[in-house]
């Protein structure tokens, strides 16, 4: 079996502008290790370096700032970034620049806050200011067409009469998914990259969807320049970078490289609790979406402009109109968080936050900035994504601002009861987490929960809505439900508009409703909108949809209207239509009161009983498949690789030879080269992405990646289960889920005649950090040499769309060399 969705989730590590502010549900799972003590005492001291344009502050807020720098070095430690420097901006004033850790692990050279830093997407804001000020020159409008500027940019949309405008490409809302495969590899020209991305296809409808894409970024910077009659680089010099007294910041990769402040970038190694360093990229070809290098002094300035609404120094760069434009939503990203144009919006304790993140290969930066109370902050690292960039900014809110207690706090704190009936332990079954114990529980006086591979977050007390907001950051919150005698029963983690459910171990969960009620409207519903059939059960006590492609969705009871609010996002809703009988017969689905789906219930729905393990092994003609791998020797699969939402198409190479020894190699042309090698040693993948050795997790998902894995279940899975039978595309098909220890649960979709797999649906890790969705499809099944494999595959998750692999050359009895596996870096 060919599972080149390894390719997809390496491929992914070009997403080197990443929006770290994207605060989804994945975010929250993100893994945050315990504290580990650094190797050398240099590691664990703070540097202070207090510039000497640096504001006189008094006592208490020079308390502040040190508790502030306390727990800074604290988070720096326990999330493995080796150097960090920040700068906190309140009054107009610089009222802290430090530096943190060291530049070079190896030659322990502190950071400083002349440390220079790549910004990553943090660029993106001073290119949307570039295009403010031009509108204040009457040079570009936020509405104008970018074909007013750039002709040959026109995107072909649905409508014909639509077009890209600059403010469509700002906010992300062009229906265009990333494509940052076209500049990974740096070695095509902005206008390559631009002219080659109008070939791709749409990933969702105009306007409708935020979709994060760095290219878009691009051709907005590029449309100022034009209209400015220059260079987006020499634009950006001489209208922001000189006025604001930015001297050490450039788009300059090889200045960069000249400076001897210049920081080494890195990637922390789980697996073998060390650090990989991580050559610094050459992002040219994409400055305008994130190729800034810049320090904390400089940026320090950068936030005192926009904290000043464009005043700098008595003189306005731009108007306080054209800041603000910035400032208002564009799209929903997800839940209370919004994107304008170059900036992502979200609130704390009430006030508006103006933020974004960054990252690339060996840095990550955060910006942000409480306009209302004159409060800013600039963080960079040197490490490839850190959940310090979000955790960063309630810490400096926090110990800068203050938080003032409520009435009901200082009542609870006199109350040491009040919190006893909460304590205890929760059951997590959502996003990474499985069958993982969340506790809930006191720490120094103060409610708190331990999430396990995490770390124990401090809480509020609860609000008047009964949320407990965590302290870091006010995105996420839990509550409790109680039962009729008001004991608890479940806790809720709410974030981005989802509240999950975390039963409380232990106590049963009651039904609400009769369970002979819900008996009719079970089966399953055909979905048009979801493509695939909706299944209808029960799970703990509630009425649920197994919807395809998403997750077992739990239900409320009926309100007066029939609604059936989703528990986990209450936006949604179910409604069924049932006969005199109560019988269910369609299913409607909602999202804030509009219908979204109906689906009827499915003619082949029939009762049957399920094959064992055993029996679907015997389906799948195991034991001959395995022998016919065995004696077909080496084998190599040709073909082309398309990436339809990137707009290129590549050649592909599969070799393998067997259990243990496979690679593949992908060649883009111009776009770049990536290949992926394994064997008994372990696995590494370079070419457009660094060179990289996989371990851990990493590792365990390639390993599951070699078409061995397909043909014997039983050599690769801890354990595997037939879940159900159904119809999918008029075949009768059975689902059944592998799971290879903490790696996220596989679910296959296998054909009842064949035994072919048709669907592969899984989580990958990324290697910037947190999971994604893909889902696998499997078709042309050809015979080689008895061995039965797929000559066409197609891949698709949200980040990068959708990537068909079609192989139409093989061969087998390959006498392949053991250096054509070999792991060694190339030369």
């Amino acid at each position: 079996m060919i599972s080149p969705q390894v390719l997809t989730r390496l491929l992914m590590t070009t997403k080197l502008c990443l929006p770290t502010s994207d605060n989804n549900k994945e975010k929250f799972m993100k893994n945050m290790t315990q504290i580990r003590t650094l190797t050398g005492t240099v590691l664990a001291m703070v540097i202070l370096a207090v510039p000497a344009f640096a504001a006189p502050i008094s006592p208490a807020l020079q308390a502040r700032i040190e508790a502030l720098a306390v727990e800074l070095e604290n988070k720096r430690v326990a999330l493995h970034i080796p150097g960090m420097a920040i700068a906190v901006v309140h009054n107009d004033k610089v009222i802290m620049a430090r530096g943190f850790g060291v530049t070079d692990i190896t030659k322990k050279t502190p950071v400083t806050p002349q440390t220079l830093f790549a910004i990553g997407s943090t660029t993106k804001a001073f290119t949307a200011t570039l295009i403010g000020m031009g509108m204040d020159r009457g040079e570009m409008q936020w509405d104008d067409p970018v074909t007013d500027y750039l002709p040959y940019l026109r995107f072909p949309l649905g409508n014909k009469d639509d077009q890209v405008t600059i403010r469509d490409m700002l906010s992300h809302r062009s229906g265009y998914s990333r494509n940052d495969i076209l500049w990974a590899s740096g070695t095509a020209s902005r206008q390559e990259i631009l002219r080659r991305a109008m070939t791709a296809k749409a990933w969702s409808e105009f306007r409708k969807k935020f979709n994060y894409n760095n290219v878009m970024y691009l051709g907005a910077g590029l449309a100022s320049a034009k209209a400015a009659n220059t260079n987006w680089d020499t634009l950006l010099e001489q209208r922001l970078l000189k006025p604001l007294g930015m001297n050490s910041t450039t788009t300059d990769y090889h200045k960069a490289q000249q400076n001897p402040d210049l920081s080494l970038g890195y990637v922390w190694d789980e697996e073998d609790s060390d650090y990989q360093h991580l050559p610094m990229q050459n992002l040219a070809n994409i400055a305008p979406a994130g190729g800034i290098n810049s320090n904390v002094l400089d940026m320090a300035q950068w936030v005192r402009f926009n904290l000043a609404d464009g005043r700098f120094k008595g003189r306005q760069l731009v108007s306080a109109s054209r800041l603000q434009d910035m400032r208002q939503a564009q799209i929903n990203v997800t839940g209370n968080v919004d994107y304008g144009l170059g900036w992502f919006l979200r609130s704390w304790q009430g006030q508006p936050v103006i933020e974004h993140g960054g990252s690339i290969a060996g840095f990550a930066a955060q910006v942000a900035f409480l306009p209302q109370s004159d409060l800013g902050f600039v963080l960079l690292t040197n490490v490839t994504t850190t959940p310090l960039q979000q955790l960063s900014m309630a810490m400096v809110w926090e110990h800068i601002l203050g938080t003032p207690k409520t009435s009901d706090q200082s009542q609870n704190d006199q109350d040491p009861d009040f919190y006893a009936p909460f304590i205890g332990d929760y059951t997590a079954n959502f996003g990474a987490f499985n069958d993982a114990i969340i506790r809930f529980l006191i720490k120094d006086g103060r409610p708190a929960i331990d999430v396990p591979g995490q770390r124990i977050y401090a809480l509020h007390d609860p609000d008047e809505d009964g949320k407990w907001v965590f302290t870091l950051t006010d995105t996420i919150a839990i509550s409790f439900d109680r039962d009729a005698q008001r004991r608890i029963t479940a806790m809720r983690m709410h974030q981005s508009g989802m509240a999950f459910d975390l039963p409380r171990k232990g106590v049963p969960i009651l039904a609400k409703i009769d369970p002979a009620l819900l008996y009719p409207l079970l089966g399953q519903y055909q979905s048009s909108r979801f493509g695939g059939r909706i299944k209808v059960s029960i799970q703990n006590t509630r009425l649920a949809l197994d919807i395809p492609g998403e997750m077992v969705f739990e239900l409320d009871p009926p309100d007066r209207d029939g609604h059936r609010a989703f528990r986990v996002k209450s936006e949604m809703s179910a409604v069924f239509e049932t006969d005199q009988n109560g019988k269910g017969y369609v299913l409607s689905v909602y999202r804030k009161g509009a219908k979204i789906d109906t689906a009827p219930r499915a003619i082949t729905d029939t009762a049957q009983s399920l094959p064992s393990v055993d029996q679907i092994l015997a389906l799948r003609q195991t034991e001959k498949r395995k022998a016919a791998f065995l004696r077909v020797g080496g084998v190599q699969l040709r073909g082309t690789m398309t990436m339809a939402q990137a707009g290129i198409v590549g050649t592909i190479i599969s070799s393998f030879d067997g259990p243990d020894r496979f690679r593949t190699d992908v060649d883009f042309g111009k776009m770049g080269q990536q290949r992926v090698i394994a064997n008994s040693n372990g696995a590494v993948t370079y070419g457009i992405t660094p060179y990289r050795k996989l371990k851990g997790n990493f590792l365990k998902q390639v390993r599951l990646d070699h078409p061995a894995a397909d043909i014997d279940w039983r050599h690769y899975y801890d354990h595997i289960e037939v879940v159900r039978s159904g119809v999918q595309d008029g075949k009768n098909v059975y689902l059944v889920k592998l799971k290879s220890g903490k790696i996220p649960v596989v679910q296959m979709l296998i054909d009842a005649e064949t035994g072919d797999t048709l669907r592969k649906q899984t989580r990958l890790f990324s290697p910037v950090g947190g999971t994604f969705k893909v889902q696998v499809e499997y078709s042309d099944y050809r015979d080689l040499n008895g061995l039965r494999m797929p000559f066409h595959v197609v891949s698709k998750n949200k980040m990068s769309g959708k990537t068909e692999f079609v192989f139409d050359k093989a061969q087998t009895n390959i006498a392949f060399k053991a250096t054509d596996f070999s792991l060694a870096i190339p030369q």
